[in-house]
Order: C-alpha cells, then sequence, then structure tokens
C-alpha cells in the first residue's frame, strides 16, 4: 500500500508541483492588483523579478549543495531566455492592464486561455502533439473559462459573441498567447541543457531569464521614469510579497516544464481559476454564482481525464 502511494506520488509529481505553482499565482496575481493604484504595470512587473531574484538564487545553491551539478550555458540557451523574458515580460503587463477592465477572476480568466494555444502552438511550432482525449479535456478547461465570463459580467450568450471587440477581451487573448510562447520556449531552453538533473536545468533557466528582465526592463523604466524606483521603495512590503510569492511560483512552473510537456501543465494550471474565484469571493467580495461553481465542476473534471490519461 505504501509503495503504490509513493509511486503515484513520483509519477504524478509534476501536477503536485503545478497545484504548488497555481497556489503561489494566484497569491501573486492578487498582491498585484492591490498595488495596481499605487504602482505602474511596469513598476508592478519589475518587482516580481528584483524581488524575487534572492529566492532564486538560494535555491540553485540549495540544489547545488545536496548534489546537483549546473549545466554549461551556450549562446542558444541564452537566445531562449531572451525570447522566453520577452515574452514573460509581455504576458505580465497585458496582465496587469486587465486590472483595470474586469475584476480579478476574469482577468485572469482571459488570460488562462494560455491553455488551449499553448495546445496550438505547440503543435504547431514546437512538435508538442497532444491526443484527441487530451485536446477534449483542454477544450472542456476553457468551456470554464467562458462560463466563467459569462457569469462575471451578467450577460447572456448572445452578447458574449457580440462583445468580441472590446479591448479587453484582445488584451486577455494576447495576454494568454505571449504566456502559451514564454512557457514553450521555457522548456526549449531547459531541454537544450546538459545537467543529468532537470530540475537544475529548470532552476539555472528560470535564474537567467529573472536576470535578464530585470535588466532590461529595469533600464526601460530608468529612461521612462527614474522617480519610480523611489515608489516601489516606498511600497516596498508587499512588492517584496510579490516577488517572493512570483519566485515561487516560477519555481514550480518552470520544475513542472522540466518534466512534462507544456500543454499538460497548463491543463492543470487551470486550477489557478479555482483559486481566483475564492480570493475573488474571500477577499475582494464580488461574490461567486452557480455558474461560477458549475466552471469549477468543469475543471475538475478537464484534469481528472488528464491524469487519468498521462501515466
Amino acid at each position: 500500500m505504501h509503495y503504490s502511494l509513493l509511486a503515484i506520488l513520483i509519477m504524478y509529481d509534476w501536477i503536485f508541483i503545478t497545484i504548488f505553482a497555481a497556489i503561489m499565482q494566484t497569491t501573486r496575481t492578487s498582491l498585484q492588483k492591490s498595488l495596481k493604484p499605487h504602482l505602474s504595470s511596469e513598476a508592478i512587473t519589475w518587482v516580481r523579478y528584483s524581488f524575487g531574484l534572492p529566492v532564486v538564487i538560494c535555491y540553485i545553491l540549495i540544489l547545488h549543495n545536496i548534489g546537483l551539478s549546473y549545466p554549461s550555458i551556450h549562446r542558444l540557451f541564452i537566445a531562449y531566455c531572451l525570447a522566453a523574458g520577452l515574452f514573460q515580460i509581455i504576458g505580465t503587463l497585458l496582465l496587469v492592464s486587465l486590472f483595470s477592465h474586469r475584476n480579478f477572476a476574469v482577468s485572469t480568466a482571459y488570460a488562462k486561455t494560455e491553455a488551449i494555444q499553448v495546445a496550438i502552438i505547440g503543435a504547431l511550432l514546437f512538435d508538442e502533439y497532444i491526443s484527441l482525449t487530451i485536446t477534449a479535456a483542454i477544450i472542456i478547461g476553457v468551456s470554464a473559462i467562458i462560463i466563467i465570463s459569462v457569469a462575471q459580467d451578467k450577460i447572456n450568450w448572445q452578447s458574449l459573441f457580440k462583445d468580441l471587440n472590446y479591448r479587453h477581451i484582445f488584451i486577455g487573448i494576447a495576454c494568454g498567447a505571449a504566456f502559451a510562447l514564454d512557457a514553450l520556449i521555457i522548456r526549449e531552453a531547459i531541454l537544450i541543457l546538459d545537467s543529468a538533473s532537470p530540475i537544475m536545468n529548470a532552476a539555472l533557466t528560470l535564474l537567467s531569464i529573472v536576470l535578464l528582465n530585470l535588466l532590461a526592463l529595469g533600464v526601460w523604466m530608468g529612461y521612462k521614469n527614474k522617480y519610480i524606483f523611489r515608489e516601489i521603495v516606498f511600497h516596498w512590503k508587499p512588492s517584496a510579497l510579490v516577488g517572493i510569492t512570483s519566485a515561487f511560483g516560477s519555481i514550480g512552473w518552470f520544475s513542472a516544464f522540466a518534466l512534462t510537456q507544456v500543454a499538460y501543465v497548463k491543463t492543470v494550471g487551470q486550477i489557478e481559476l479555482v483559486f481566483s474565484i475564492l480570493v475573488t469571493q474571500k477577499i475582494f467580495r464580488e461574490g461567486m454564482s452557480r455558474l461560477e461553481i458549475l466552471a469549477i465542476m468543469l475543471i475538475g473534471t478537464s484534469i481528472l481525464i488528464l491524469i487519468y490519461n498521462t501515466k
């Protein structure tokens, strides 16, 4: 019995890692929303990297101290990290900008269209093919996202499709596409490293992207408005929490990408929508309807289908 349980835990370790990452990301995103009235989208994005960097460095040192070796870095790896970092910055900026258009759960819901975009882009550009059953699981999860949009906006299905010209919907789709490309490129960067440990490869990839994004976005912010750093210092406590939760969430996402296909990770990652609904209800007191409960059940169904069909 104990050996069977251990075997299950090892087989599906990426699922537990993904759920942990989703919890951390939900926490980070809610904290980012609280910073929105005080800092610009660029500043909120930058604090993710600046305050998260010490956590990532400590994590890598711990991995090395327990016996995992550092992989060799080469030009192709750096190119992948630059591309992934660019899409990560774009996706985060778009996500933060969504807060001014819709409440917390809906903002996250639009961004989570990345699950099906990962499947499409992954198949077209990265040869990450998935089965019809897994495709069905992803579609079920995306259906839950559409239901959330209807429930939160209190609109009917006909008006939902008529409203596709709304700016926030296009921003949400672009946000999902940016995060989809980011995740797929991250996995490619992890896979080309030569370390025997995928976890160390993931950690070094994370550190490289954090450093590159920290520098690039910091230079841009200094050029645009050098006084913004004073505002960040003034709001350092919530900024630090954003950075720390972001670092833990990224550690989880990168580790999961190292262990299995991105489409699988993103499908399970849709559980973040459940967490965001709970945050919306408990913290921001925006309520939860029957349709939202249905959406939660659909997400759970999609995750169970994926787990049953990935062994």
